[in-house]
């Protein structure tokens, strides 16, 4: 009696793996790096930056080209000046050095600060993406990060991509009406 129960159990057992496995899953693979990079709001976010942290950047080029003119005319004169007058320029020298290094260090912070605010926000939407693609074309399962290899046929990253210009269009056109 225990035989036939054992073999009726694995004959099921059988008979379900094999409708499991007939069944495919459908799988996608994203390249989020890509889709970090191309997508048309990092584009924008990019610009963004570049527009509001500008005048700073444009303010320290000014600085530092000040800068190397003060010690361009330091070596030119400083055989004909005093001691003191050497002294007092070297000063400044080192003072506007320290000044541009502390102005440039603050805007870096500021920059990265920002610059992680909208890599969080695009992330966010990469994400949301990805989710929406899934539920339209019906995948069981979407990975990104850490793969190490995959087969062209399982990439969506062009899809998402797609669907994030899109979603970029409808947002850049009700922003203009």
């Amino acid at each position: 009696m225990r035989n036939w129960f054992a073999i009726i159990v694995g004959s099921l057992c059988i008979l379900l793996s094999s409708q499991v496995l007939a069944e495919s899953a459908k799988l996608g693979v994203v390249n989020v790096a890509l889709l970090l990079e191309k997508a048309p709001q990092a584009q924008a976010a990019g610009k963004n930056l570049e527009k509001e942290f500008g005048p700073q950047q444009s303010e320290l080029k000014q600085l530092a080209k000040q800068l190397e003119q003060k010690q361009q005319a330091f070596q030119k004169n400083q055989l004909v000046m005093s001691d003191t007058q050497k002294l007092t320029a070297e000063r400044e020298i080192s003072m506007m050095s320290r000044d541009i290094q502390r102005k440039r260090n603050d805007i870096q912070e500021l920059v990265n600060i920002r610059r992680n605010e909208e890599l969080a926000s695009l992330q966010n939407l990469v994400n949301k993406a990805i989710r929406e693609i899934g539920k339209q074309e019906k995948y069981d399962l979407i990975l990104y990060e850490g793969i190490a290899y995959t087969n062209d046929r399982l990439d969506i990253t062009q899809t998402v991509l797609e669907y994030l210009q899109k979603e970029f269009q409808k947002k850049r056109k009700n922003f203009n009406q």
